[in-house]
């Protein structure tokens, strides 16, 4: 079996884009396309790196390709992360991941949090703003401190460690950053939750199963509440230590699992995904934050990589089950999978 592997790389953007320096961190480096390449490879697979330029379908078509091992993020727009997945669904390939629809409606952290409440899943309130004069009466309806954000960005973008207000001078400040920064997505407005942060990995399809959970503690300051912000992502070596699992009693342990797998399978996540909670420190009452189906696979750094080495699972194992869902879904005839799932 040829696998393809579509992705987009930093190193692949423009001069121009580079000077944004927010426009790479969505995006991967080589070491985790070849991490990737180097565990298939192992285990038998032929593969391809095809990027997602948009040259793709001529890629696919040359390069003969049976099935693909998709983490391409995109470029352009609110639907960017289904682009692939849309053309794969056109070609009739099979690939690995969520399809365009979920991949879509998960990026759209309006949407996100409409669908969560429609499934009895608890989110921060929230205001949605496209102009500074929408932030009239939003004090009444929402309490501080609050946070800013853009409504169709992932791994942070836009979430400065300003991004978290405290009055109104501030709150307008920041939405005027943001407008001037993203003129082209609404912003979001949403109570912070003070407390503490879970991130829940969950893997599979019909049955889906949680793959672990890590809590995202404050370094220089254990115990203190920590903002997730670009800056502390940029900095976690030095900001931030990974808990997992996290110290939570039974209740609340069995509680984030069952939000995660319900969230899991409303949102029709396949094969993967991580789903971010925060625990409110007054009420200990869970919130999701994100349902996040193309979570990071850096064999150094991603979330769902350290979570998983947590629980001595391997990230030749991690990848390997990742496939092994997807193929199963397909019940795939061109090829027989022997090493074992998560």
């Amino acid at each position: 079996m040829k696998i393809g592997i579509t992705y987009n790389l930093k190193d692949d953007l423009s001069p121009k884009a580079i000077i944004d320096s927010e426009s790479y961190e969505e995006f991967d480096t080589p070491n985790t396309i070849n991490a990737i390449c180097d565990v298939l490879e192992k285990n038998g697979y032929e593969t391809a790196k095809l990027g997602s330029d948009i040259d793709i379908v001529d890629k696919l078509k040359q390069e003969g390709i049976d099935f693909v091992f998709n983490i391409a993020e995109g470029h352009i727009g609110r639907n960017r992360e289904s682009h692939i997945p849309s053309i794969l669904e056109m070609l009739n390939i099979p690939y690995s991941g969520s399809d365009p629809l979920t991949l879509s409606l998960t990026l759209d952290k309006n949407m996100t949090k409409k669908i969560a409440l429609q499934a009895g899943i608890p989110v921060p309130r929230y205001k949605i703003v496209q102009a500074i004069c929408d932030l009239h009466g939003l004090e009444s309806r929402l309490s501080y401190p609050l946070v800013t954000k853009p409504a169709w960005e992932g791994s942070s973008k836009g979430i400065y460690d300003s991004s978290k207000v405290f009055t109104k001078k501030e709150l307008e400040i920041s939405i005027k950053l943001l407008l001037d920064k993203y003129p082209n997505q609404p912003l979001l407005v949403e109570e912070y939750i003070e407390g503490r942060e879970i991130t829940v990995g969950v893997i599979g399809n019909n049955n889906p199963d949680i793959l672990g959970l890590m809590e995202i503690v404050n370094k220089k300051t254990p115990g203190e509440d920590i903002f997730y912000s670009l800056e502390t992502k940029r900095n976690w070596k030095e900001l931030v230590e990974y808990k997992s699992p996290p110290d939570l009693d039974r209740v609340l342990n069995n509680h984030i699992r069952y939000r995660a797998l319900t969230a899991f399978k409303e949102f029709g996540c396949r094969d993967i995904a991580r789903i971010d909670f925060r625990i409110s420190e007054k009420r200990n009452k869970l919130f999701m934050l994100e349902v996040n189906p193309l979570p990071g696979l850096s064999p150094e750094y991603a979330d769902l990589t350290i979570m998983a080495k947590a629980q001595g699972i391997s990230y030749e194992k991690l990848v390997l089950s990742i496939l092994n869902h997807a193929l199963s879904r397909y019940k795939n005839e061109r090829g027989s999978l022997t090493h074992e799932t998560i």
